[in-house]
Order: structure tokens, then C-alpha cells, then sequence
């Protein structure tokens, strides 16, 4: 009898931790997709579909070896612009909040090329950094999340979804 007892406790824990474990994945879960579905709004809109055209199509035109101070005033916001939404998003990223696969699946193919184009001038900017950090920090998140992409690129990150149908 107290065998039964004990097996009965242990199925009764196990199921409370199980639970649990759900539940809170299903509250982070409610509290990112608010959180998803404006930082995608933001990224589909007017500016940031601009200076994303901007950077794949006339950032290379520019000295990059100056940094962000060789771009012209409008040029410089809209690429600082989009660098940090995709720092921004690399943060929420690394840190959980929000799951690398949804952002991946959606946004991966831009947060690649951008990287990329945008890398000469990252590496310029940070080396005219004389702040009290770690100058490496400008655009760290971004550059993270680019390679959080590279390893689970934008069709595996919807392939990998049990509501995804379409072929890459």
C-alpha cells in the first residue's frame, strides 16, 4: 500500500512539474508574439524597407573605412537606423524573449545580406570607438543574431515548423 501511495506521489509531482513547464512556456509565449508582431510591422514599413534598399543597393558606393561618418547625414540614420533593429532584435534574441526560429523563418533572409553589406562599416565604426566599453559591443547583437541565422537559416527555421507545408 505505501508503494502505491509513493508511485501515485511521484506520478502526481511529475505531472505538476509537467504542468508547470507548459504553462510558462505558454505565457513566455503570449508575451512574445505582441512583442513579434510589431517588430515585423516595423521592419515591413516605408523607412526601414528604405534604408534596407539603401544598403543592397548603394551602401557599397560609399568610403566604409570611415564608418558611419562616411555616409551622408540621411544615408548615416537610415543605416544606424537599421543596424540597431536588428541589434535590438539580436538582444531580444540572445535573450529569450523572443525564439530565433520565428525570426529566422521571416527575417533571415534580409538580416544576412544586411550584415553582410553593412560588416566593412561595422568593423570601421567600431574601431573609432574610444567610449569607456568594450567597443566590440556596437552591434553585437546583430552581428550574434546573423550567425544564429547562418546556423539555422530561413527555410530549415520554417521546415522545422509543424505548421509549415509549403517546400523551401
Amino acid at each position: 500500500m505505501e508503494q502505491a501511495a509513493l508511485a501515485i506521489s511521484i506520478i502526481a509531482v511529475a505531472l505538476s512539474g509537467l504542468i508547470g513547464w507548459r504553462a510558462l512556456t505558454l505565457a513566455r509565449h503570449a508575451n512574445a508574439v505582441p512583442t513579434l508582431v510589431d517588430l515585423f510591422a516595423e521592419h515591413r514599413g516605408a523607412h526601414l524597407s528604405r534604408a534596407r534598399r539603401f544598403v543592397y543597393r548603394e551602401l557599397s558606393s560609399f568610403d566604409l573605412t570611415k564608418g558611419l561618418d562616411g555616409l551622408p547625414d540621411e544615408a548615416r540614420e537610415m543605416v544606424r537606423e537599421l543596424g540597431c533593429f536588428y541589434d535590438n532584435l539580436g538582444a531580444l534574441v540572445a535573450h529569450g524573449i523572443v525564439d530565433v526560429h520565428a525570426v529566422s523563418g521571416y527575417l533571415g533572409g534580409s538580416i544576412v545580406p544586411v550584415w553582410e553589406a553593412m560588416l566593412p562599416l561595422v568593423e570601421a565604426e567600431r574601431a573609432t570607438r574610444t567610449v569607456h566599453y568594450d567597443r566590440e559591443r556596437w552591434q553585437a547583437y546583430f552581428q550574434n543574431l546573423y550567425l544564429l541565422v547562418k546556423e539555422q537559416p530561413p527555410g530549415d527555421a520554417r521546415m522545422h515548423q509543424s505548421l509549415w507545408r509549403l517546400s523551401r
